[in-house]
Formats: C-alpha cells, structure tokens, sequence
C-alpha cells in the first residue's frame, strides 16, 4: 500500500511530476532527488467574469488548463523514471461537486470576499473564538464556512445542487484519479484538526458545524485524507491525455502554503518564510496547538507536535501588479522590472516619506486584528513625488507589513532568527533586502524558485518511501542562495513606521464602511 514506507527498491532515483494550481496560474515540473526542476510549463489560471469582491472558476476550465500543463510539461521531458505525480493548490474556498462528482456549478476561490457580511456578524456573536479552539484557527471570509454560509442566503439553489465540497487540489486529484476526498490539511483548519483530544475530527467537525448553525453541511464533507496517503493511481485516459504511464500514484495536498514552507527548507522552530504571490504568505513553526486570533494553523504532516502559525494576507504581489501597471501603463517598451528596481534602491525611506497601506483585498484584511480595515492607500503625498517613489512606497509597504506580522508570530514561540523568501516576489532583492531591515531578521533567498512545487514533491517521496523525513528531505534537498542582513541604519526607522502604521489603523477601525456603490452612489456603514 502506498504511503507505508515500505517500497523495497530505494535505489531507484525517482522524480515527481508536481502540479501547482495557483491564484494567478497553474505551474508542472518534474522534480529530480537533488530538487531541481525539469519542464516547468505554465498556464494562467482561468477566471469567470465576476466583479469583486466576488471571484469565481470555472472548475471544468481549470481541470483542463491543468491537464494542459502537465501535457506540456511531460513533452519536454523523459517521464520513465516517474515515481508519482504530486498535487498542491492554494487553499480555502468552496469547490461543489454534484451526485456525478462534476462540478456543480463555479468554485469560490479564498480571494471572493462576499462572506464578509457573515464573518463580522459570526464576530459580532463570538463564535469566531469558539471555532477556533477546535480549529486554531478564527474563521475568514475565505473560509469554506463562511462562504457556504453566504451561499446559502444569497443562492440557496447552488447549494441544493452540491452533493459533496473540496477544496482546489482535491478536485484536480479526483480528475486525475477518479477517487474524492479531501486533505487534511485544508480540511483541520476549517472544521477541526483529527489530532486534537476531543474525541477526533468526526467531534470536532460537528462541534464547530454546531458553533457555526452549519449542520446540513455535514453529510457534505468526503473523509480527511492525509497527504503521505496516495489518492489513488493514474487513470488510463488522463494518462493518455497527458503521456505518461497509467497507474503511477497520485499524492494530494498539502495545500500550497504549507508545501512552500516545506520547499524552501523552513522546518526549524526558528525559521520562518514569505511566500510572496498573489497574496503573500509569512509563517512559522511552533510547538503546540493554541487557538490564536491571529493566522491559520496546520499540523505538521508527519510531527503531530509541531504546527504551522501562517497568516494570509493581500498585501503581496497584486499591490506591485496593480501599481506596476497603473503608474507605467504610459511606457510603450516591455520594462525591465530588475533595472526599475536598481533606481528604487537608495537608503531607508527612500520612498521620500510616503507610507503605503497594502490593502487591496475587498473584504476583512486577514493579517489585521482589527476588523473593518479595507482598501489601500499614500500617505504623506506632495508636490515632488515621482511614479519611482510611489513604486518604491508599494515594496516598503509590504516589507513593513510582513514585519509587523512576524513580530506577531516572533511572540509565540522561540525566537526568529530567519526568513526564506519564495514566490514571484521572493526574486527580487530590493523586497528581500526591505524585508531583513524592516523584521530586523535575516533574509535567504534559497536555491529554489518552485517552493510549492518541491514541498509537494517532499511529501510524496516521504509517502512513498523514498525517504524516512520530510524535515530530513528539505535540509538536504534545499540550499541557501543568497542571504540577506538588516541594515542597522535602516531598521529603526522601519519600527518606527510600523509603530506609526499600528495607530493609523487603530483609527481607520473606526471610519464608515464602504460597503457598495454604483453610479453616482455609495452606501456606508458604521
């Protein structure tokens, strides 16, 4: 059986096709046992025409821009000596599948933030802290019950459709294998982790269904799977489709912020990691299970005693999209984003005094304890500034937004000493040298550019037998290439303007709500 450690021919030197279904695009690429990366093909992940805050997939559109990925990818390699294909995806959101386990009408990804109504009234009532002594987690507006709960006042007809809901990388592995479940990891932090004393995940998921007047989504929920278990094997016809041998063993999950953690060779209790895409991600390893305000917790995927603290937040590379595209939309020639960033590099506060709230998101920032802080925005705006300081603003925000974070998780555990950098953002050295000033930490940028991609392939090979550690695996297979120390002229007066940004938001709690708006309307909310 695969995932019991027991495959007898370990001389073999196996590499795994993994797949990463992302927020802005879907990535395949065959790991080789020293983690480097062979035929990564790509392919913009595919949306519906839904107005934020809502965004939607088409999920049929996304199975098969996946399978035209990996068709890619395995045309630009040798795929004899494929030992499996691994699975990771981004996480939350509502993925419906009918009676046939088609889909059942479009996913909601973690981005659509029409639930927000749900979450402040589930605030409003407590039930957010009670959630979280199951979960460890406080409920969001991206969360799978929070937005069925949307969906159930606002489109009751979906959800009499839906006869079971995933999660993103579950129903691409069902694609691939023709076998449903879900991976615990998605699943614990959601309605319950199965390693808790209370009596299991089967009590732990009605106890917080109970907390949350969800209890009609129970039968809707395939059983947990761990991500060491494989899903299933290879079908014949997708195995045709994409031009590999049918059968080989398909491993799902983790999602893709724990497969980074894993890829970028952070699995110390003092190392922490940025996964800078569409969202940025920061995150650590700690030693216990405690519900916290603050983030999401996952187990481990072999240690039941450690746990990752990640928080979720908007202010990554869509802040740097966004503005990129706004302020140099003029520019008729393709840019050079590393020279631009060669003219963004002076000494700290090199933005000439502007500060940049990076929230973009449409609905609750998820990395703020104080509710009701929506939209981005300049500070300290004059007469002299240029579209280089404004850009330049965009990459301090974001370095100060993630150290204020780390802060956060600096208290919860042993002392940081580290941060790895991956993701889109993780290659640009103007953000890695902002963020070691702005945290006061060092900054390794590892010798990988596919984080997802290689944790995901981590836990397959650990799965089946391949290897004895994940940990193990990451320290070996993963190598610091670049490091990056705070400038000691610059870090004060980057606590300086986190401490700054703190008030700022303590008081922007209080400002009316734009809730909505048409054509020459807006409608505001205390």
């Amino acid at each position: 059986m695969y995932g019991d450690s027991t495959v007898t021919n370990k001389s073999f030197a196996p590499h795994i096709l993994a797949v990463d279904i992302g927020t802005t695009s879907i990535k395949a690429g065959v790991i080789a046992p020293d983690g480097t990366v062979a035929g990564l093909s790509q392919h913009a992940t595919p949306y519906l025409r839904t107005r934020p805050p809502g965004f939607e997939i088409d999920m049929d559109a996304l199975a098969a821009a996946t399978i035209t990925t990996i068709q890619a990818c395995c045309a630009a390699v040798n795929t004899d000596a494929l030992a499996a294909i691994a699975v990771t995806a981004q996480g939350d959101g509502v993925w419906p599948l009918d009676r046939m386990h088609r889909a059942a009408g479009p996913a909601l990804i973690w981005r659509d933030g029409r639930s927000d109504s749900i979450l402040r009234q589930w605030r409003g009532e407590g039930r957010l802290s009670a959630v979280a002594q199951f979960t460890g987690t406080y409920p969001t507006s991206a969360h799978q019950t929070t937005q069925m709960a949307w969906l159930n006042d606002h489109a009751p007809e979906r959800i009499r459709a839906i006869h079971k809901v995933v999660f993103a990388e579950d129903w691409i592995g069902y694609v691939l294998t023709g076998n449903l479940g879900v991976c615990t990891a998605n699943y614990e932090h959601t309605y319950g982790h199965w390693r808790l004393p209370q009596g299991g995940v089967t009590q732990s998921t009605a106890e917080v269904l109970h907390l949350l007047d969800l209890r009609w989504l129970e039968p809707l929920l395939p059983e947990p799977i761990s991500p060491l278990r494989a899903r299933g094997v290879l079908q014949h016809t997708v195995a045709n489709q994409i031009g590999v041998t049918p059968g080989i063993p398909v491993f799902v999950g983790p999602f893709d912020v724990l497969s980074a953690a894993l890829g970028v060779g952070a699995v110390q209790l003092a190392q922490a990691s940025s996964i800078w895409g569409t969202a940025a991600i920061h995150q650590r390893w700690v030693g216990a299970f405690a519900p916290s305000e603050i983030g999401y917790l996952v187990s481990h995927p072999q240690s039941p005693d450690r746990w990752l603290r990640f928080v979720a937040t908007s202010a990554g590379m869509v802040n740097l999209d966004y503005w990129r595209n706004l302020l140099f939309s003029d520019d008729p020639s393709p840019i050079d984003w590393a020279a631009v960033e060669s003219q963004l590099t002076p000494p700290a506060n090199g933005a000439g005094g502007l500060l940049y709230l990076p929230y973009l998101t449409a609905a609750d920032e998820r990395s703020e304890p104080i509710a009701g802080v929506v939209g981005a925005g300049f500070l300290g705006v004059q007469e002299h500034h240029q579209k280089h300081d404004f850009l330049r603003a965009v990459y301090e925000g974001l370095a100060v937004q993630a150290a204020r974070i780390f802060r956060r998780l600096d208290t919860l555990d042993s002392p940081l000493q580290e941060v790895r950098v991956a993701g889109g953002g993780g290659q640009s050295t103007l953000l890695a040298s902002l963020l070691a000033s702005a945290s006061n930490l060092r900054v390794v940028r590892p010798n990988t550019t596919e984080a997802s991609l290689l944790g995901a392939a981590m836990v397959a090979l650990v799965g089946l037998g391949y290897a004895d550690s994940i940990d193990q695996l990451a320290q070996t297979m993963v190598q610091p290439q670049a490091i990056y120390d705070p400038d000691p002229t610059a870090v004060s007066l980057y606590q300086e303007t986190a401490t700054l940004i703190d008030a700022l938001l303590r008081q922007l709690a209080n400002r009316p709500r734009i809730t909505g708006a048409t054509a020459g309307s807006v409608r505001l909310t205390a």
